[in-house]
């Protein structure tokens, strides 16, 4: 089985991956406990720089990973163009720029899913994006080619 498609990066696709990086990640819990912290701060002080500091900082992340997930697909060069992708049940190939990239599925360290993204990390931080809006009719083929070609325990797809 042979599957191609195309990918244009957006903004609303990269912030989804920004945020499902985040919200994995140690600084989001840190974030989350100071702002439980400052909540009950004020919570009992009554000192509204306190309600106001706890909302700051809750809502910051958010905001920074929005500005940032924009900047990124603004000033990638790769993120201008169109990435063409062939799956099969060897490889994940792609091509873009007059560059052809190919890699073996026992190579992906990991595959993730949200509801609007699959992504494949091909090392601890570095990761291809498939916008299910991409993927289309073939959501389905695509999720079958990567269980049957990444090691099951790399593999956590919802639905």
């Amino acid at each position: 089985m042979k599957i191609e498609f195309d990918v244009k990066m957006t903004v609303p696709v990269m912030y989804d991956y920004m945020m499902y990086y985040t919200v994995t990640s140690t600084q989001f819990w840190l974030v989350i406990a100071i702002s439980v912290i400052l909540g009950c701060s004020f919570a009992v002080s009554r000192n509204p720089i306190h309600l106001i500091a706890a909302v700051v900082v809750l809502f910051y992340l958010p905001v920074e990973r929005y500005f940032q997930a924009a900047k990124q697909v603004k000033l990638n060069p790769v993120f201008k163009e169109t990435l063409h992708y062939t799956l099969d049940e060897e490889k994940l190939s792609l091509d873009v720029m007059e560059e052809h990239m190919d890699a073996a599925w026992d190579t992906i360290a990991k595959v993730r899913s949200t509801k609007k993204n699959l992504i494949l990390y091909t090392n601890r931080v570095a990761a291809t994006i498939f916008p299910r809006e991409a993927l289309g009719d073939d959501y389905g083929r695509v999720v079958e080619l990567i269980k049957n070609g990444v090691p099951s325990d790399r593999v956590r797809i919802k639905g």
